[in-house]
């Protein structure tokens, strides 16, 4: 079992924030860890960014977690001259203790599915969602493309929630044994 100060990790994953006409920028891959704070309180927590979700399920912390993680980003490029915005996720992918805590336990994670024979190097897999991401995002910026500017805002940020499973490009959860 890993604990941390939050709670108890019961999986681990990675995101991706789609380039789109409102945030054209390319995020790499987002690593997060899903905890368990509780019996019916989660927490999807993404390190890079230190950005929380929250919800009475672990699927319901990671939508909430996307949702977060996009607002954030949305709000970093328009608010910030494209140079103060990378320079604010540089800064916050650096790490110090809490971000530490957090990888260490990503980490160990990792050992423990790989002592009980799972991977989480599903490359084939994540490229293969990452094309159906691309292709979903490129739909749908087509469909609203003689919106006005505000109105593609709104319908973007809506969409981000219908598909925010899809943007979790790989999970793995852990089982552990109890002694």
């Amino acid at each position: 079992m890993v604990k941390i100060s939050r709670g108890v990790v019961v999986g681990i994953g990675k995101v991706k924030i789609p380039k789109t006409l409102e945030m054209n920028h390319e995020i790499q891959l987002l690593s997060f860890l899903d905890i368990q704070e509780a019996e019916n309180s989660y927490i999807s927590t993404c390190i890079h960014l230190r950005i929380d979700g929250y919800g009475k399920t672990v699927e319901e912390a990671e939508i909430d977690m996307v949702e977060n993680i996009y607002y954030f980003l949305r709000q970093n490029f328009e608010k910030l001259e494209p140079e103060a915005a990378w320079e604010n996720i540089l800064d916050l992918f650096s790490t110090d203790d809490w971000s530490n805590e957090l990888w260490n336990a990503y980490h160990k994670v990792q050992i423990i599915l790989s002592m009980q024979g799972k991977t989480t190097d599903n490359i084939a897999s994540v490229m293969k969602k990452l094309e159906q991401l691309a292709v979903r995002i490129k739909e749908l910026e087509d469909k609203i493309k003689t919106a006005e500017m505000e109105q593609i805002r709104v319908v973007l940020a809506n969409e981000i929630r219908k598909f925010a499973k899809d943007l979790i490009v790989d999970r793995t959860t852990i089982n552990y044994k109890v002694a």
